[in-house]
């Protein structure tokens, strides 16, 4: 008995000598950006309606009159370059894709590190690239991996560019409620991805974060059509709607 206390005592001694050690080495750290000079650059979609924060719960207007709620207002951003004052390319991000979603409680997205400078124009896609658009959304990472966002019934399809659902008032009482009929708007096909752009004009210093801000008037979205009236799109059966609403999307985005 005294041997094995006598090794449990050395077990122990030996177990505090090599936590100690683990605390005496220093973490892991990246590059010195004070060194290196970068920051961290961000995007925000900020979701308004009008000039003030939207909700899912607001009530908007189409363009008939209707009062209109929103159930879902979802779309995709890819291809995000950064540009200089001279529209040289500093920064591309072709690997982050972006769902922004109104019912998130931030659409704020990290991009990554750039070299600090002037940032004067961010460029980015509505939608995929026909690569991604048809890739197998089953092995996909987040958010590609969402399968509400890609037509499983049609996979040749690809993915949702962009999604909007909800109910129009029928009665003219001026109110949306639950005995009100939906609207479902389902836009995809390579052919309707769209290009956008916004003007950043701030700069990016050594260590710092810049936070692009992107501003997306949802209300423009709802004064599109009649919703009582032309109350369906996936996209084929309705081609006519489906670009209206890409069209009106590129719109409805401009910087804060």
């Amino acid at each position: 008995m005294r041997t094995n206390f006598r090794y449990l005592g050395l077990f122990a001694f030996m177990a505090l000598a090599i936590t100690a050690c683990k605390k005496d080495e220093p973490e892991e750290t990246g590059p010195d950006c004070s060194v290196y000079h970068y920051g961290t650059v961000k995007i925000n979609f900020d979701l308004l309606n009008g000039t003030a924060p939207y909700s899912l719960t607001d009530q908007l207007t189409d363009s008939a009159g209707h009062a209109v709620v929103f159930d879902q207002v979802r779309f995709y951003v890819s291809g995000i370059h950064l540009a200089d004052d001279g529209g040289t390319e500093v920064a591309h991000f072709e690997d982050k894709v972006l769902l922004v979603d109104a019912a998130n409680s931030s659409n704020t997205y990290t991009l990554g590190d750039v070299n600090s400078q002037h940032i004067h124009m961010v460029t980015f896609d509505l939608g995929l690239d026909s690569v991604t658009n048809h890739a197998d959304p089953t092995t996909a990472e987040a958010p590609l991996n969402d399968a509400t966002m890609h037509w499983g019934w049609n996979p040749a399809a690809g993915y949702k560019f962009l999604v909007l659902e909800g109910r129009v008032d029928d009665d003219g009482d001026g109110t949306v409620d639950a005995n009100d009929p939906t609207f479902v708007y389902h836009v995809a096909t390579d052919a309707l991805l769209r290009s956008d752009e916004v003007h950043v004009h701030q700069d990016l210093g050594d260590c710092s974060t810049l936070t692009m801000m992107v501003g997306v008037d949802v209300a423009q979205l709802a004064a599109v059509t009649d919703m009582l009236t032309n109350n369906d799109t996936h996209t084929s059966n309705n081609m006519d709607l489906a670009i209206r609403l890409m069209d009106a999307l590129v719109n409805a985005i401009d910087e804060e």
